[in-house]
């Protein structure tokens, strides 16, 4: 062959590489990248106002009005949020760009279903044509509780339908007025407190003792004798390099499992986790989705994993205490709650149920989808029963509920910055489970998140039985 045809083949093949390369990278954009090219901050189109139409309304699941266009006799239009605060991290903003469900619901918003029908209408009523509303799945009475019960303390609550994924409640503080946020832009970008970051599902904390049921999960996968494995604590233990203590360093005697997670023994998990190995116990962080990519209709941090299989025992401790380099979102730890509840099945969150038109007809009503099976059916009855023990006479009694039995675990995140953060995930009722909380208060150095999920859990289930 000569060097003039190998010379054109290979530019063929170049250019046959380059077309290839071009059309995978236009098939990523359209179909995986399209959701967040649109609700995208430099997308300019989320800036444009139609202002011959009326923008739909966002809903609560009861049909109550998060955000609706407001038209003044001169014409003028604003958008108003009658519950500001409340639901600020929800609806989002739509001045100074979109964010929250106005920016991924936006051309939803701005679409006027039949058109021609309500433009005639117009013609005789003067009335501008509206664009489709969004109900969601929250309760406004529970995002009201929600804020209520963090009572101005920077933190996080989520509440979700185990069996669904369905969102009821989803409150992060500081929070941000979206009816001011023009006048209150410049505070907002410079507060030192972020008010405009959503803690719920973009806040990266430590899981502290929540992380146990992870460790739990991994013994019984991968250690055929965990049922026998107990641990005489003393309140604290040397592993290689790294010292670990008990709260108040209480000595809590001989425990097995139940026992240590109701104690919330840092030294049973530690001495378990040597047994399962960095190895084994990253492969259950993944199998549990802590690793994985997901997302909703709001932006979601991804949670970082600090482990590695040949981590080093002092990682590998800390790691299997909730400690170590590992952060999570409040959104997930409610996802892995929810997965435990819903017999090792964790579903995707949501929180846009459907799109109503302006006939009232409904379309795009979401369908729960399963993410993944975190573990067997049998281990998480195993799990459920140890949890409902952490809340009966454990470290979580101070989330009972009168007349209902609470399952769930504590958490306290040590913070390098302030006094440590306080977790409690859990659901109820244990026996069949409606609700799943995650409650996160930040800096407060205590175990106060307890009580204000017992609150946020009641308060929950007597909605959801109306």
């Amino acid at each position: 062959m000569s060097k003039t045809k190998r010379s054109i083949r290979r530019v063929f093949w170049f250019l046959a590489l380059v077309l290839f390369v071009s059309m995978g990278y236009l098939v990523k954009l359209v179909v995986v990248d399209r959701d967040s090219i649109v609700t995208s901050s430099y997308n300019r189109r989320l800036n444009y106002v139609d202002e011959s139409i009326q923008r739909g309304d966002i809903l609560d699941e009861n049909g109550i009005v998060l955000a609706e266009d407001l038209i003044a006799a001169d014409g003028t239009k604003t958008r108003s949020y009658p519950y500001g605060r409340t639901a600020g991290h929800i609806t989002g903003y739509s001045d100074k760009g979109k964010s929250g469900i106005e920016a991924s619901e936006n051309f939803v918003l701005n679409t006027v279903d039949h058109n021609l029908l309500q433009r005639g209408k117009a013609l005789f009523t003067g009335e501008l044509p509206k664009g489709n509303s969004v109900v969601l799945t929250v309760d406004i009475t529970l995002q009201e509780k929600a804020a209520q019960l963090l009572d101005g303390a920077n933190g996080a609550i989520v509440v979700m339908e185990p069996s669904t994924g369905r969102i009821l409640a989803l409150y992060g503080y500081p929070d941000y007025d979206p009816n001011t946020i023009l006048e209150d832009w410049d505070a907002l970008q410079t507060a030192q407190d972020s008010p405009l970051l959503n803690r719920v599902t973009q806040g990266l904390y430590p899981p502290g003792s929540t992380f146990k049921m992870v460790t739990a999960l991994a013994a019984m996968e991968y250690l055929e004798d965990w049922e026998n494995f107990t641990y005489d604590c003393t309140g604290e233990a040397s592993f290689t390099d790294k010292e670990i203590h008990c709260y108040n360093n209480r000595a809590h005697g001989t425990v097995d499992m139940a026992e240590a997670l109701a104690t919330s023994c840092n030294c049973y998990f530690a001495a378990l986790a040597e047994k399962i190995g960095a190895e084994n116990l990253l492969k259950t962080m993944e199998e549990v989705g802590m690793t994985a990519v997901y997302g909703m209709e709001l932006p979601v941090s991804l949670n970082k994993v600090g482990l590695t299989a040949d981590a080093a025992d002092n990682e590998l401790v800390e790691t299997s205490i909730g400690q170590g380099k590992t952060v999570v979102t409040p959104l997930y730890m409610a996802m892995l709650i929810s997965a435990v509840a819903n017999d090792g099945i964790m579903m995707q969150p949501y929180l846009v149920d459907h799109v109503l038109h302006a006939d009232d007809s409904t379309s795009d009503t979401t369908l729960p989808s399963q993410l993944r099976q975190i573990c067997t059916v049998q281990e998480a009855e195993i799990l459920q029963n140890m949890l409902q023990g952490v809340v009966e006479s454990g470290t979580g009694t101070g989330a009972q509920v009168e007349g209902v039995t609470v399952a769930g675990k504590t958490g306290t995140a040590e913070n390098a910055t302030g006094n440590d953060h306080s977790w409690f995930v859990g659901f109820a009722p244990a026996e069949d489970p409606q609700v799943a909380v995650a409650v996160l208060v930040e800096n407060i150095g205590d175990g106060s998140a307890s009580g204000i999920a017992g609150q946020m859990i009641a308060a929950a289930l007597e909605t959801e039985q109306k």
